[in-house]
C-alpha cells in the first residue's frame, strides 16, 4: 500500500518520511520522494525519533503470518501501541491506523490481534481514524496478485511456490484446468479497490470531522470465494473449473502445509478466510463522497488488464 499512498501525497506536494525497518528499503522509498527513517515497531523509542516532526502518522505496519518473534501480539497488537504511543510522544497532531474488515475480539487469531491494536489506538488519547478494509485489489501484489496466481496455476500453485519454475507449472496448470477451492467456497467477502482505500485515507489526513472514528470499508458486491475466483478468471482469460474439497480434507491439507517453508496457506489465513466479513459500506461511501469501483473493474486494474471487457 505504501508505494501507492506515497506517490498520491507526493503528487499534492506533502512532504513524506517513510519509516522503515531496513536500509533494503531505503532505494525505493528514495525514489518516490520520502526522507528515511529506520525503526522497529518492536522500538518505542526508535519510533518517537523517526516521528519527530511529522503532523500526522500513518501506521500500516502488520503481518498476516507469524515468523519467530514476529507474532501477531508482537506486530499487530504491541506494534500498534507503541507506535500510537510514540506519535503522542513525538507531538503528531493525528494518527491514522489501518486495521482490517473483521476484526473484532472474538474473530480468529489474526482479525483479534487487528482489534487488540485498534484498542491501543482508541485508548491512547491521541486523535485517531481507524480503517477497517476488505480485501485490496490493487496492482503491484497483495490479495490480486495472489488470487491471479491460484488461478493460474490451479492445483500446481503449491509447487510455483516452492520451487519456482513457473512457465512449466502454468504449462502444466492449462492441462490440468482446476483449482482447489478449501472447503465450500461459499464463504464471502467484500473486495474493494485500493484506489478507494487510498481517497478515503487522503481526505483523513485533514478532516477534523471524523477524527475518533472507524470506518468499514467493503466493495460495491458481497462476494463468495468461488465467485471471486471465477471473476480473475475471467480477466485473466482462461477456464478454470472449481474442485471442492470437503471441510476435514481440507484442514488436513492445510495441516500438511504448516511444515512448508512458504505454505500456500496458513491456518490462520483459513480461519480468517472462512469467515464472512461484510459490511455496510453506506456510511463510508456518504462521508468520504465515495463512488465503489465495480470488483471487474478493479481486478483488471489490479492485474494490468484495464481496458478489456469481461
Amino acid at each position: 500500500m505504501a508505494s501507492h499512498l506515497i506517490p498520491l501525497l507526493r503528487g499534492e506536494g506533502f512532504p513524506v518520511r517513510g519509516v522503515v525497518r531496513s536500509t533494503r528499503d531505503a532505494p525505493r522509498l528514495r525514489e518516490l520522494g520520502c526522507e528515511i527513517a529506520v525503526a522497529d515497531v518492536r522500538s518505542r523509542a526508535s519510533l518517537v525519533e523517526a516521528f519527530a516532526g511529522c503532523s500526522a502518522v500513518i501506521h500500516l505496519v502488520a503481518i498476516i503470518r507469524e515468523r519467530g518473534g514476529q507474532t501477531f501480539d508482537a506486530i499487530n497488537h504491541a506494534g500498534a501501541a507503541n507506535a500510537v504511543a510514540a506519535a503522542r510522544e513525538a507531538g503528531a497532531a493525528r494518527f491514522l491506523h489501518m486495521s482490517a474488515l473483521g476484526a473484532a475480539p472474538g474473530a480468529p487469531r489474526y482479525l483479534r490481534s487487528k482489534w487488540a491494536g485498534e484498542e491501543e489506538v482508541r485508548r491512547s488519547g491521541m486523535p485517531f481514524v481507524i480503517f477497517r478494509p476488505s480485501f485490496l485489489l490493487g496492482s503491484g501484489g497483495g490479495a490480486a496478485a495472489q488470487f491471479a496466481q491460484v488461478v493460474r496455476f490451479g492445483p500446481w500453485y503449491p509447487f510455483a511456490l516452492l520451487f519456482g519454475g513457473r512457465p512449466l507449472f502454468a504449462a502444466l496448470a492449462a492441462l490440468t484446468p482446476v483449482v482447489l477451492v478449501l472447503g465450500s467456497g461459499k464463504y464471502r467477502s467484500m473486495p474493494v479497490a485500493l484506489a478507494d482505500v487510498l481517497a478515503v485515507m487522503r481526505q483523513a489526513l485533514d478532516r477534523h470531522d471524523i477524527i475518533g472514528r472507524a470506518f468499514e470499508i467493503g466493495g460495491p458486491e458481497a462476494l463468495t470465494y468461488d465467485e471471486l475466483i471465477i471473476r480473475v478468471a475471467r480477466v485473466l482469460g482462461v477456464r478454470r473449473w472449481l474442485l471442492h474439497l470437503p471441510d476435514p480434507a481440507a484442514r488436513a491439507v492445510i495441516t500438511m502445509f504448516a511444515v512448508l517453508p512458504n505454505p500456500p496457506i496458513t491456518r490462520d489465513e483459513a480461519e480468517s478466510l472462512f469467515i464472512d466479513t461484510l459490511c455496510d459500506a453506506t456510511e463510508v461511501i456518504r462521508t468520504f463522497g465515495l463512488r465503489m469501483r465495480p470488483v471487474d473493474l478493479a481486478l483488471r486494474e489490479a492485474l494490468g488488464r484495464p481496458g478489456e471487457k469481461i
